[in-house]
Order: C-alpha cells, then sequence, then structure tokens
C-alpha cells in the first residue's frame, strides 16, 4: 500500500482522494470545520480497520509540504493523536 496512502484495499478511497473530497466539500468553510471533518474521517477509518498509522505518516509527509509551520505542528498533533487509537 505505498500508493499515496491508499484507504484501503477494497476500492475505496486513498489520501488524496479523500483530501480532494472534503476539500471540495468544504469549499468556503473555515479551516476548523475542515480539520474536524479531516479528524473524524481519519478517526472512522482507524477504527474499523481501513486506515493505518503508516498510511497516516503518509497523509502527514503529503500534506506538510504545503503548510505553513504552524499548521504543520497541529497537523503532527492531530496524526500523533490518531495513532493511538
Amino acid at each position: 500500500m505505498q500508493d499515496n496512502g491508499s484507504y484501503n484495499q477494497s476500492g475505496g478511497l486513498n489520501l488524496v482522494e479523500l483530501v480532494t473530497a472534503l476539500s471540495q466539500k468544504f469549499d468556503g468553510k473555515n479551516q476548523n470545520e475542515l480539520l474536524k471533518a479531516v479528524y473524524q474521517e481519519a478517526e472512522k477509518g482507524k477504527r474499523n480497520g481501513t486506515l493505518t498509522n503508516a498510511q497516516l505518516d503518509g497523509f502527514e509527509s503529503m500534506l506538510s509540504a504545503v503548510l505553513d509551520d504552524k499548521k504543520r505542528k497541529l497537523l503532527h498533533r492531530v496524526v500523533k493523536e490518531l495513532k493511538k487509537i
């Protein structure tokens, strides 16, 4: 599952598709609403076994490239919290 952090092997969303879908859904919404939605989807994936810590690392790595330092640190904290699930 090295292909940009595939969401699952049964034809589900990969992380790039997930981010794209969420960004379109929340276009014009505030940052907190988007972060909450991403967290909820990731939490659901962790709980049902379709999202791994390695995929979270891939997501963090991919997204970090486009964030400023403050947002990168926030993303790191969120990923760290999700990994505990």
